[in-house]
């Protein structure tokens, strides 16, 4: 916690000694008073993928029903001068919110989209699910699948893979970074380790701005990637959270394309399959043959065989989470 705060305390020193972007600030503001847009400030901040980050705040307008809202006009002026598209990420009226200026939060367009399926199943005969599944988008604009199986089945398990990728979520969308959340992860599974609070951890942050996917496992099950007719079994070695004092994590990357599939599965599922030593292969085999690119129907069949595959009794909780990546330039 303390290496994140120091980290987050650094960037905001490095914003006020320098901006590399003043005459950018400049020439923006002048093309805005061009088109009559006063604005009271402007920030431009760029990630270390490329993606730009500006917030514009403007005086008040005279119309609280929006028809004279600058917000579609500026970001026409950010594309010309810094030469991304932009989305409008944010924003703050403040006639509606009876603020003394309106707020504007921009940051580039995508270059590339996800589409997600999700599709799960509670072992036989237990009331809930010991996995638990996230998806959502991250406050930089990327994308955050996760997957954590709770040891053993049952409400004990369904509280360890909870509090895993509920303050998984909560530490990412804080600004701490990926090591630091899994370690402090790590450790308040730890402190409960009297009552085996053991958790899986299989996370894939997609940053769809560059085609790029980081993926880290906590004891978790290989990552299925389909391009072409191929398919790629993305793995690691680590253990479960809550096992060790301190789990030695490794940030794997991975290149994205257009028509990638990415197959996310809780152990449950692999392990279904009893006619394979290596129970990994079954999957493989079954996504090599499947012609859709439809996520939600990759995820229903991917359960359904599941399932088949031990008599149509789940023996476990199972869990797939498949994301499908497209062309992001025809999106609105």
């Amino acid at each position: 916690m303390s290496n994140a705060i120091s980290n987050l305390a650094n960037e905001m020193k490095e914003e006020k000694e320098i901006d590399p972007f003043e005459e950018k600030r400049q020439e923006i503001k002048a093309l805005l008073k061009e088109k009559d847009i006063e604005i009271e400030g402007l920030k431009i901040k760029r990630a270390n993928s490329g993606r730009y980050f500006v917030e514009v705040c403007t005086k008040l307008c005279d119309e609280i029903e929006g028809t004279k809202c600058d917000i579609k006009k500026i970001s026409r002026i950010l594309t010309k001068s810094l030469g991304d598209k932009f989305l409008i990420q944010s924003q703050v009226c403040g006639l509606r919110e009876n603020a003394e200026q309106c707020q504007f939060k921009y940051m580039s367009k995508d270059k590339y989209k996800l589409q997600i399926g999700v599709s799960s199943s509670t072992k036989a005969d237990s009331i809930v699910s010991g996995d638990s599944h996230l998806e959502t988008k991250l406050e930089d604009g990327k994308y955050l699948l996760a997957i954590s199986d709770g040891m053993g089945s049952g409400p004990e398990a369904m509280k360890s893979s909870k509090i895993a990728v509920k303050m998984l979520e909560r530490l990412l969308k804080a600004g701490f970074e990926k090591e630091a959340s899994l370690q402090l992860i790590n450790s308040i599974l730890l402190a409960n380790s009297k009552e085996d609070m053991y958790a899986t951890l299989d996370i894939q942050i997609l940053d769809l701005y560059n085609g790029n996917m980081e993926f880290i496992k906590n004891g978790a099950c290989p990552t299925y990637v389909k391009r072409g007719s191929e398919v790629q079994l993305l793995k690691s070695t680590t253990l479960p959270a809550g096992v060790l004092e301190k789990n030695d994590l490794v940030v794997y990357d991975y290149d994205l394309q257009q028509g990638d599939i990415i197959v996310m599965c809780s152990d449950g599922v692999i392990e279904a399959n009893n006619e394979y030593i290596n129970k990994e292969l079954w999957v493989k085999y079954l996504l090599e043959d499947l012609e859709t690119k439809d996520a939600q129907q990759i995820a229903n069949l991917i359960l359904e065989e599941a399932i088949d595959n031990d008599f149509g009794r789940q023996k476990d909780d199972m869990t797939v989470v498949v994301g499908v990546i497209g062309d992001g330039s025809q999106s609105p």
